[in-house]
Order: C-alpha cells, then structure tokens, then sequence
C-alpha cells in the first residue's frame, strides 16, 4: 500500500509538469501535429475540434506521467551504478547505499528515452483512426535523500528523494521540438 501512494505521490508530480507543458505556448504551437486525430474525433463524435483537442491533452496528461517515470528510473539505474559511491558500496558487498543531503551526490544524465502515445479512435471492435506521437526525454537525476539497493553488484532500485531536471520534446520526423523543461523533486520507490 505504501508503494503505490509513492507511485501515485511521483505520478502526481509529473503529471503536473505535463499539465503546464500541454498549456505552454511551445505545445499550442504544435496543435497542428494532432490535428489528424482531433479532426477525426470531431467528424465522429459531432463534438467541436476543441472538444477533440481537451481529449488529445487530456490522454496525454493522462498517460505520459506513467511512462516519464519509469522512463527516468529505468534508464538512471545504469548509469548510477558507474558512479563512485557505489562503485564503492559494490567493492564493500554493502545491500545498500544511502545517500543523505549533505552527501553531494553528483546529478547523473540519463540515457535519452523515446516515449510514445498511441490515439486510437474506435467504432465498436474498428480503429476508425491511429495516431502515433513519439516524444524525446532527457536530462538528469540527482539522488538527495535515498537509498540505493544492489543486488548481485548490481543496481536494481532508488527510493527516497531525486532531483530531476529534464527536457520533453516532440518527435517531428528527423527533428524534434523542445515542448517543456523542468526541475523538480520527486519521491520515488
């Protein structure tokens, strides 16, 4: 129980950085990339395109929290590994590491990750419409307070307090479009 209030605790904060990207002018700028799926949504529903457009960002603050943060702990846990505290931790055959405030814990980049949103409009069992929309995360993490748990010399998992700081794009065939950036502290587990 206490896990998922973690995951719902980090899922709030994220999501609440993806509610201001999706209200920024760097992403209404951008209303024409979904302008397949908003348009189809307000030829078949008989809703406005604005009708179509609130569930575009809808879905999106909806769903792209979830995949942000298992994206930023899955792709930090390698690179933490190689840093020299728990290079250290490993040599020790400690359990884990904990990391307190007054540590300096370096920030670690992680690696870039790429998730994507499928928009999918249905009649019964028909897709009527597909929409793939593909984003670009990237920047850093830096444990403040937390714990680092090894298994087998391996990193497997970061609780506690991070700092994030990251950049969301939109994948616009071979470039991409800065949507937000952020930093903050989340609480993980």
């Amino acid at each position: 129980m206490a896990e998922t209030k973690s995951k719902d605790k980090t899922r709030d904060d994220l999501k609440e950085e993806v509610q201001k990207m999706v209200e920024n002018r760097e992403f209404l700028d951008e209303k024409n990339e979904f302008s397949l799926m908003v348009g189809k949504y307000a030829e078949r529903s008989r809703k406005t395109e604005g009708e179509g457009w609130n569930l575009v960002t809808h879905s999106i603050v909806e769903v792209l929290p979830d995949h942000l943060s298992a994206g930023i702990i899955t792709c930090s846990l390698e690179k933490i590994e190689q840093e020299k505290p728990c290079r250290d931790a490993v040599e020790k055959n400690q359990d884990d590491l904990t990391i307190t405030a007054g540590d300096n814990f370096p920030a670690i980049s992680f690696p870039t990750f790429y998730p994507y949103l499928d928009f999918v409009l249905r009649a019964g069992p028909v897709d009527i419409s597909h929409m793939k929309k593909t984003f670009r995360v990237e920047g850093t993490i830096k444990p403040i307070e937390a714990v680092i748990r090894f298994k087998e010399k391996k990193v497997r998992n970061v609780s506690g307090t991070i700092l994030v700081s990251a950049n969301i794009y939109l994948c616009k065939g071979d470039s991409a479009v800065k949507l937000h950036q952020f930093e903050k502290k989340i609480k993980v587990e």
